[in-house]
């Protein structure tokens, strides 16, 4: 291999790494977002009943 050829598969892979890592972020925001919104309409989740530490 040339090392042209190896310096465009390093940054293909550095790109699918950072789109990624960009996009997983982006899943974690709504994720966080979706339970904000949730908490915000019903309050706060009732505590465990099996929790028994008092």
């Amino acid at each position: 291999m040339t090392t042209h050829a190896l310096a465009g598969i390093g940054l293909f892979l550095t790109g699918a790494a950072l789109s990624q890592a960009v996009a997983f972020g982006i899943a974690a925001w709504r994720e966080a977002r979706r339970e904000r919104q949730i908490d915000d309409t019903l309050g706060p989740p009732a505590p465990d009943p099996s929790d028994n530490t008092q």
